[in-house]
């Protein structure tokens, strides 16, 4: 059964994106440990009332644990997080450890013999201070989180500036051939923004200036929000106009509110709702993606089926269980959390993938780009080398002509003599050959359409030369609403297969060919036919045969094209290899 070409590329995309899939469920199993810290729960608490109106009370607080019994050999490690007041630690009793004001979350190592003691933390909480927490992990645990904290950044940031190389290469190469890319430059600029989010989240907070380390992150998550939608806003024809408010004002809105909220400060109360203005952006860039699908954009066909498997995709994976729970059991499902609400994390995600999206469409329009050329090259090739024997053909009809121009004349008198003195006979054997001397002179016109007769002149004249004997039907208007590129190519690869079939014949045997164009209604009937002395070898997936010739690589690309073109104005070849005969034919429709 053969796959169709949409059907063989919603394939490969699919399989695109379970890759892709997978190695984000990969690279979230790598950078989040299979461990997870204890939390101890204070048993006992002095001071104060019961845990549940703990947040309110401001005064002295005294919070007992029981540390577990001890497991492995390692010294363990106790983190106390949220601690904003001074405090002390107590083993049994005894005198452990002073814990300095404002540290927020600190570690502390547990001596030896802790196994099973009663661990007391004693402080001064004030009024809406938040209960400090206590966790309870091994060194091994720590380490293996700090990689993973570090994994957790960098591997975003390898990812994003492999997007960035790729990006500024296809720009560079752009621009080498001519053809400029700038809207290319935009994915560049948001990959490497998003390079340096992740890259510098690893430097120490103080190695900027706060104000400026917070500007240099905002900005980099501003550019990656605005830097799709403005490159599919430059990819839009009709609707360009329409959606440029919804990609620039809520980008320019963000830019200023987001960017500049650690440099002023007035802006910090409003930044973290700022993103709802991309509400309007998605909802105006789905809105339009899909009336320039419809209007036959090729920059959305190619990226709005992507971001349809994309999002199918998604919410399939969200709805898979995680297989560990917290707030980080499924990034894919945070995606989806909040319908309603768009924050930074969500539009990171979104973003994100669009950005992805749009290099795809970017590395895809410069494969097609690079097709086409090399399709044109090949059919300009194909032009010159018609034109010259075109022009040797002409060349050599008049030079028949002007040969048997200076013979004329004697012919006359021979005929003059032979007809007055009665010699029937030789009358008609010099007749007889006059005409095939006649007859060898190749016709300059076949079809009143130029491209249709320039094809005919020199294939044709190719195939007297090589003794095969040619019947034509040829009744075609002067003008025909197909590209004479698509013609030529069609008749050139038809006529060239069947003279190569001709040219296998044994010597005696008969050589012919049949050539038939004419209109069909709203259809332009295209048939060859030609002696066979040779197998098919025909691949019935395809529809179509395979080349017989040693070098394959070089060969068997004729038929292909032919199929191409006759499938754009929906239709099939057809074709037929009886005994000593192949036939193809196809009916092109005319377009309206």
């Amino acid at each position: 059964m053969r796959i169709g070409k949409r059907w063989a590329s919603c394939l490969a995309m699919g399989l695109f994106l379970l890759c892709a899939a997978g190695l984000v469920w990969l690279l979230a199993a790598e950078t989040v440990p299979n461990q997870q810290p204890v939390r101890l729960t204070p048993e006992a608490v002095s001071g104060a009332p019961e845990l549940d109106g703990l947040y309110l009370y401001a005064g002295p607080l005294e919070l007992e644990y029981t540390l577990p019994a001890q497991a492995g050999k390692l010294r363990p490690v106790l983190e106390i997080r949220q601690l904003f007041a001074a405090a002390e630690l107590r083993l049994d009793g005894a005198p452990f450890q002073q814990l300095p004001a404002g540290t927020g979350n600190l570690y502390v190592t547990l001596p030896g013999e802790w196994a099973g003691k009663t661990l007391t933390l004693l402080m001064e909480k004030g009024e809406e201070d938040p209960e400090p927490s206590l966790y309870f992990l091994d060194s091994v645990l720590l380490n293996e989180q700090a990689r993973a904290d570090t994994s957790l950044r960098a591997f975003p940031a390898a990812a994003f500036g492999v997007v960035f190389l790729l990006t500024l290469g296809l720009f560079l190469y752009g621009w080498l051939e001519g053809t400029r890319p700038w809207p290319v430059l935009l994915l560049c600029a948001a990959a490497l923004g998003q390079t340096a989010y992740f890259y510098m989240q690893n430097f120490s907070l103080f190695t900027l200036p706060p104000a400026l380390y917070g500007l240099v992150l905002h900005q980099s998550h501003a550019l990656l929000f605005a830097a799709p939608a403005l490159y599919l806003m430059l990819g839009m024809k009709k609707r360009r106009n329409v959606f440029a408010p919804f990609a620039v004002l809520p980008a320019l809105v963000y830019w200023v509110v987001a960017g500049f909220q650690t440099v002023i400060p007035l802006f910090s109360n409003f930044a973290a709702r700022t993103g709802i203005v991309f509400w309007f952006t998605i909802a105006a860039l789905v809105v339009c993606s899909v009336l320039e699908y419809r209007d036959g954009n090729p920059v959305f066909r190619r990226f709005l089926p992507w971001l349809g498997g994309c999002v199918v995709v998604i919410i399939l994976l969200s709805m898979l269980p995680a297989g560990r729970t917290g707030p980080h059991a499924s990034i894919l499902w945070s995606f989806l959390a909040h319908p309603i609400l768009w924050i930074d994390t969500e539009l990171f995600y979104w973003n994100s993938l669009l950005l992805a999206l749009c290099f795809l469409e970017s590395a895809a329009a410069y494969i097609r780009h690079r097709s086409e050329r090399e399709t044109e090259l090949q059919v300009l090739s194909a032009r010159e080398s018609l034109t010259r024997e075109q022009l040797a053909t002409v060349l050599e009809s008049a030079a028949a002509l002007g040969e048997l121009r200076h013979e004329v004349k004697n012919h006359y008198l021979v005929l003059q003599n032979l007809s007055r003195t009665g010699e029937t006979e030789r009358l008609d054997a010099y007749l007889s050959e006059l005409a095939s001397d006649v007859s060898s002179i190749p016709a300059l016109t076949y079809a009143p359409h130029p491209a249709i007769n320039a094809v005919l002149t020199v294939m044709l004249a190719r195939a007297q030369k090589q003794g095969v004997e040619v019947e034509r039907r040829i009744d075609v208007p002067e003008t025909l609403p197909f590209p004479d590129t698509e013609l030529c190519m069609v008749l050139m690869n038809l006529l060239q297969n069947a003279l190569e079939a001709n040219a296998l014949a044994p010597d005696g045997a008969r050589k012919w060919l049949r050539v038939d164009l004419h209109i069909r209604g709203v259809h332009l009937y295209i048939g060859v036919e030609n002696s066979r002395f040779a197998p098919v070898d025909y691949d019935a997936e395809r529809d179509l045969c395979r080349t017989t010739k040693e070098d394959k690589s070089a060969h068997g690309y004729g038929l292909k094209a032919v199929q191409t073109i006759a499938r754009k104005y929906q239709s099939e070849l057809l074709l037929k290899f009886p005994d000593n005969a192949f036939s193809v034919a196809t009916a092109l429709q005319m377009p309206d």
